[in-house]
């Protein structure tokens, strides 16, 4: 009967025989063993007693140097290019990315990853992936918050589990350590706030028609050189002057309409706008690309951000009456793609002036879900209308809460006295 082979990873026995002794008549032997690797092949590993060291009569010290070399040795399958457990982490890393980019993710996603990768290979990057413990992935996430904050070293975490999952789908981590990590908690997570259907209204007649001064918004390096304004002395423009004149009115005025992502509401085409059905497809983003500069590119944040919205009638009304220019609905002076940096400043401008700070871009996508909510529209309608995958993200996250509702005094009400309104 033949012999079964040896398990995968494992070696047989050692065994010993002594060579010609060493120049300075040190007694040296040679030990070998054999071993089977992940590619089911056996093959033989030997090492001799190391040079200037006289080793016993029973090759303790050769065999010695072949445990070590067992135990250092990098399988067949991490030759061939594939993962081992003494692959290091930032080798890991440049694996795991190509795999994103394989699997489609965005060129926004890939940039934000790339920024916190540059903590895990700075923190982590010369250990091999059999290093990376409990205690290890704990202490990094430890630091990655008190220096840059929990939601920077939650979404390292995230990343840290994605590539030791791969780790562990390849055979070279038996489990994932970063699950066994302790919690990341921060501050308590701020209600949505989003505007109500009164509010947005009268914010949208405002920025056409307010004489409130918008003067330039400082940074904090300029409030802290003692600078109270950048703007010239009787130049100082209102509201409505400044949204005309940065072309910000129209842009504000589609936010409502749609609650588009800022990157997808500038990067729509006049041929995705149909006045007629009152609808706009949603199709690409604007992002900036390091060395290409600003870019559409003609995908969204996921799958389900592409999709065609139904336009109401103040949005094709104003549509109606834009002049049209080249191929998007909103450019730059220079009839290039419009930065969406230089948009968000302009708004920060903009609210400062109507006393509206905590509005930003992303406050009307809350609202637009929050108004759909109350006007009794699911949350799956929502969904749709932001293009999120999950309507659970929807509930969660962009629905305006905390808000007092008569309503529910009301049935209770009628259901304690038997009356009803």
């Amino acid at each position: 009967m033949a012999r079964p082979p040896l398990p995968v990873g494992v070696n047989g026995r050692i065994s010993t025989t002594r060579i010609a002794d060493g120049p300075k008549g040190e007694v040296r032997f040679e030990a070998i063993t054999r071993i089977r690797d992940a590619d089911g092949v056996t093959r033989r590993v030997k090492r001799v007693t190391p040079d200037g060291v006289s080793d016993n009569k029973d090759g303790d010290r050769a065999a010695t140097a072949l445990k070590v070399a067992l135990r250092d040795r990098p399988s067949v399958v991490a030759e061939a290019g594939a993962l081992s457990s003494e692959t290091r982490v930032a080798e890991l890393w440049a694996r795991y990315r190509a795999q994103l980019v394989d699997g489609g993710r965005s060129s926004l996603t890939l940039r934000d990853y790339d920024r916190q990768a540059k903590r895990i290979v700075a923190g982590l990057g010369g250990l091999q992936v059999r290093e990376m413990t409990v205690a290890r992935i704990d202490a990094h996430l430890r630091e990655v918050a008190a220096h840059n904050g929990v939601a920077s070293a939650k979404k390292v975490r995230t990343i840290l589990s994605g590539m030791l999952g791969v780790a562990v789908r390849l055979g070279a981590l038996p489990t994932n350590p970063v699950r066994e990590a302790g919690d990341l908690t921060g501050k308590r997570k701020k209600r949505a706030q989003a505007l109500s259907a009164e509010n947005l209204g009268q914010l949208l007649s405002d920025i056409r028609h307010s004489s409130a001064p918008c003067p330039v918004v400082l940074s904090e390096a300029q409030i802290k050189k003692g600078i109270k304004t950048t703007s010239k002395p009787g130049q100082v423009p209102t509201v409505a002057e400044f949204a005309a004149k940065s072309d910000l009115a129209d842009v504000v005025t589609l936010f409502a309409a749609t609650g588009c992502r800022i990157g997808e509401l500038l990067a729509i085409r006049w041929k995705d706008v149909d006045l007629d059905a009152r609808t706009v497809e949603v199709s690409g983003k604007v992002i900036r690309i390091i060395g290409k500069g600003l870019v559409r590119e003609d995908v969204t944040k996921t799958a389900a951000g592409e999709r065609t919205l139904p336009l109401p009638q103040f949005a094709v009304t104003m549509l109606k009456q834009r002049e049209r220019g080249g191929l998007m609905v909103f450019e730059s002076r220079d009839g290039t793609v419009r930065d969406p940096d230089t948009v968000q400043g302009q708004w920060r401008q903009v609210r400062s002036a109507l006393g509206l700070d905590w509005v930003t871009s992303h406050t009307f996508r809350k609202s637009v879900a929050t108004i759909l909510d109350e006007e009794g529209l699911s949350a799956r309608v929502a969904a749709d209308q932001l293009g999120h995958a999950q309507v659970s993200m929807t509930q969660d996250v962009y629905l305006g809460r905390g808000r007092t509702h008569s309503a529910v005094a009301d049935a209770l009400d009628a259901a304690v006295t038997g009356r009803s309104e």
